[in-house]
């Protein structure tokens, strides 16, 4: 009885220090200031799929509401939150988000669109929806859905989800300006306007059904469009203030060339504004040939080579521009087969035309070549530029179309086009306009032009640093920033840069607002790593907004309002969105990757080091879990310059186009080394090497590392500098390149599929930076070839490669195989099946990764 009781009261005491146990346990977990802090650990490769990366997307216009977007290696989710409450509504999946009014936001989920009335939280679903639109007014939407049989169908809804009118079996469809009428085709020979207002007036424009209508244009009262009759086409014009129909018939018009016909198209109708001049496409009239192929001929001389001539087609051929003067009937032809190509004013006053194989056979890359311009009205034509180089900026028209801009030499010129004057706008500016770091053959790139005033008068143009105004006449010059004085480098965070396509010929210059509105500028200082926002106006100039010793980029801009949103950065630091309201004051709205704070993360500090003379920066990773009595191995990953990676968040994931992941790395317990490389001309590969070794004796005198554990990587550029370098020193204990040139040589020889060219230019004035062909200076392309070197290699090399690059042959990995093979070295070669230049399937970028990460182990760890 007494030994049951003594063991009853053992059990007890067991259960009771049990249940105390659990409890200071909780306590401990729950309330850590009770205890002792609990211990961060490195990030496991199983909690990889908590990161996610943050996008930035629109802003409704007034600044009251932000979208983002958190993208996860699986799945993807759509945000809009309220810049004062951060009230917030989440759509997984969501994509093609669009802010209607302060009140309204859509998005597509897959094909079903969602409408989210963001005042009281209602929401909406419209399924199988191939596109939307809101009106101007903001008080309809647009859906164009698919029916049974493919037709679109057009269905106006009011915000409440309603259906107000529709339109079956749509072909295409265009809004005006306004946004409050549209104007579309039906069973493709009928064109109707629908007019969004609260009574919905429809109205047929008199078209006679004799062929499929195409290509809707709209500009302020008058309507384009092409019918397909069947013979060379028709173009008309439906005036809405007249009711009047216009039309332009080729079989009646004494000078339309017989070869050709009107061509429906991308971008193929552009409506002067005044609504006089109707720019379209003529399209040649070449018979169709037989298409079985005998035999490729590859003549020397040839202006286009075999392989560009069957992905592009013969460009004499490719469709021209030309005017149709609608109250006169008068046509003109603008561009031929001497100049095919063409760039049309927004005034449409002036076209300029050129021949961009001119100067082919040419090994630059882009070649010369001579721009006329036509006076539209007269159809006169004269030479503008003579030889003007394929590199150098592409000219551009100033909004009203009184003069254009180019670049010649590192400096910017002004061409009047009422003066026929031409003038050099920056020569006395004092600093220079033209890339002082550039180390490559070949024209020198300029800094930049932000665009033209909006009332035609001046240039907004970059140095390295600040942001200059200039008169047209180059007589009135004002520096608006004072960046050179700390290397502050300023720039307007909301510029768009205009892109140029071939199939665009209509000029898309972009105005700057005029000198009383407040300007939004990014600001950044290389040399401390700080970066963020000034607002500048007229009167006070340049004043700061946001400035952190952070990464800060991804600025959107409110239409109707200088508030904006942009995100920040750092290393250690997950990004965040801020919104700046219109008063310049900057507010979190989110920060992503909250769950980072529990994981022990890398620092990362600049580091300096001398080459030649010439102070040279790099970026400096330390291992996460870093213990400064610990002797450390380092990994070497090198490209070109690599400044804008000191502030840049790295999720930690498995899922790399090029199997190198930073944050992964660090948390493995590796140094990580982003050196600067400066090169000398025909010297790329001891250039590559000098400044790479003196960066590592730099970081090896000051940092806790092994100098008998660093490893070397780099992909593309950097795999061939990888290659080169471990040919000449035996510092490094492994080494990974992927995507390598290896052979000078051979990949001089060899044509870049992707564009269907020779890769020439790539070795002469380019990354390889030879400066001469192959033929005029041959000991370069020998002395800079891995391939020929491969046996002084002592490094173990894992290669890796896609069989599909076009962009570096696979071939050139296999070549240094086989030379490393015949050496009996240390190799391993990596051919990703169906992958290009980088890994773009998922379960591959994973095996990378992991095989990137077992061999530095390998040789770095053991």
């Amino acid at each position: 009885m007494m030994v049951t009781r003594i063991v009853q009261r053992k059990k007890k005491l067991r259960h009771s220090f049990f249940f105390r146990l659990v409890a200071s346990c909780f306590l401990l977990v729950s309330f850590p200031s009770i205890g002792q802090v609990l211990q961060k650990k490195t990030v496991p490769e199983e909690d990889y799929h908590l990161w996610s990366d943050m996008l930035s997307h629109s802003i409704s216009d007034k600044g009251g509401w932000a979208s983002y977007s958190l993208q996860y290696d699986r799945a993807d989710t759509l945000f809009a939150i309220a810049t004062k409450s951060r009230k917030k509504y989440a759509f997984p999946h969501g994509t093609n988000g669009e802010f209607n009014g302060e009140n309204w936001f859509a998005c597509k989920q897959n094909d079903t669109l969602v409408l989210q009335d963001l005042t009281s939280g209602k929401v909406n679903y419209f399924p199988k929806i191939s596109s939307y639109s809101f009106s101007g007014n903001g008080k309809y939407l647009i859906l164009i859905s698919d029916d049974q049989s493919g037709n679109q169908r057009l269905t106006v809804k009011n915000m409440l989800g309603q259906t107000v009118a529709n339109a079956d079996n749509i072909n295409e469809w265009i809004w005006n300006i306004r946004k409050d009428a549209i104007a579309y085709v039906t069973g493709k020979e009928k064109v109707e306007i629908l007019e969004i207002f609260d009574n919905f007036i429809k109205k047929e424009i008199p078209v006679l059904t004799d062929g499929a209508i195409k290509n809707l244009s709209w500009l302020n009262q008058t309507i384009a469009f092409i019918q397909n009759n069947g013979l060379r086409g028709k173009l008309y014009a439906y005036r809405l203030d007249t009711g009047k129909l216009l039309s332009f018939d080729p079989e009646s018009c004494s000078n339309f060339p017989n070869d050709m016909s009107i061509g429906a198209g991308f971008s193929s109708i552009t409506i002067s504004n005044d609504g006089n001049r109707i720019f379209f496409k003529l399209k040649e009239n070449v018979p169709n040939e037989d298409t079985a192929e005998v035999v490729q001929v590859w003549n020397g001389n040839d202006k286009q080579i075999y392989p560009n001539l069957k992905m592009y087609g013969d460009f004499t051929l490719q469709d021209k521009v030309a005017v149709w003067f609608v109250e006169s009937g008068r046509f003109l032809q603008i561009s031929n087969r001497e100049e095919p190509s063409a760039l049309i004013g927004r005034t449409a006053e002036y076209a300029l035309t050129w021949n961009e194989f001119e100067s082919e056979p040419h090994f630059d890359g882009i070649g010369s070549r001579d721009i006329y311009v036509t006076a539209v009205q007269t159809g006169t034509k004269r030479l503008l530029l003579k030889g003007y180089p394929g590199t150098g900026m592409a000219p551009a028209f100033s909004p009203k179309g009184n003069y254009l801009s180019y670049s010649v030499n590192g400096d910017w010129w002004v061409y009047d086009f009422k003066k026929d004057e031409h003038r050099n706008i920056t020569q006395d500016l004092g600093v220079p306009v033209r890339d002082i770091n550039y180390d490559r053959a070949g024209q020198v790139p300029l800094y930049g032009i932000a665009g033209w005033s909006i009332d035609d008068n001046s240039l907004f143009i970059y140095d390295q640093f600040d942001i200059w105004i200039i008169s047209d006449d180059g007589k009135t010059k004002k520096r608006l920033t004072k960046g050179r004085e700390n290397k502050t480098t300023f720039r307007f965070a909301t510029a768009q840069r205009r892109l140029l396509s071939k199939y665009d010929y209509m000029d898309r210059t972009n105005a700057t607002i005029s000198n009383s509105t407040q300007w939004i500028l990014s600001a950044q200082n290389a040399t401390t790593g700080y970066s963020g926002f000034y607002r500048y106006d007229g009167t006070t100039g340049a004043r700061p907004i946001f400035w952190e010793y952070k990464r800060t980029d991804r600025v959107v801009k409110a239409k109707n309002s200088n508030a904006f949103t942009f995100i920040s950065q750092h290393f250690d630091a997950p990004p965040e969105l801020l919104f700046v309201d219109a008063l310049g004051k900057p507010k979190e709205l989110y920060r992503s990757n909250l769950q980072h704070h529990n994981y022990l993360w890398a620092k990362v500090e600049k580091v300096s080091y001398v080459v030649d003379g010439k102070p040279l920066s790099g970026v400096l990773i330390y291992p996460a879990d870093f213990d400064p009595t610990v002797k450390y191995p380092m990994i070497v990953s090198i490209y070109e310059r690599q400044g804008g990676s000191l502030h840049r968040y790295v999720n930690p994931t498995l899922l790399n186009e090029n199997g190198i992941n930073f944050s992964v790395l660090s948390s493995k317990g590796y140094f990580i080394l982003l050196p600067d490389i400066v090169y000398e001309m025909r010297q790329t590969g001891e250039s590559a090497k000098k400044c790479v070794l003196a960066a590592v004796d730099a970081v090896l005198l000051n940092f806790s590392i092994d100098p008998a554990r660093i490893g070397l990587t780099g992909h593309s550029f950097g795999g061939f500098e990888t290659d080169y370098i471990i040919t000449k020193t035996n510092r490094f204990a492994a080494a990974v390149a992927g995507a390598a040139i290896t052979d000078l040589v051979s990949s001089y020889l060899y044509y870049n599929s992707n564009y269907a060219t020779s890769d020439f230019y790539r070795y002469e004035i380019d990354q390889e930076r030879i400066g001469m062909s192959l033929f005029e200076d041959m000991s370069s392309y020998l002395n800079n070839s891995p391939v020929l070197l491969a046996q002084n290699v002592t490094t173990p090399l894992l290669a890796w490669t896609g069989d599909e690059d076009k962009q570096v042959h696979y071939f050139q990995s296999i070549e240094f195989y086989f030379a490393l093979r015949r050496l009996k070295k240390e190799h391993t070669l990596l051919i990703y099946p169906e992958e290009s230049h980088t890994i773009i399937d998922k379960e591959k970028q994973a095996d990378l990764t992991k095989r990137i990460e077992a061999w530095f182990a390998k040789y770095l760890k053991s």
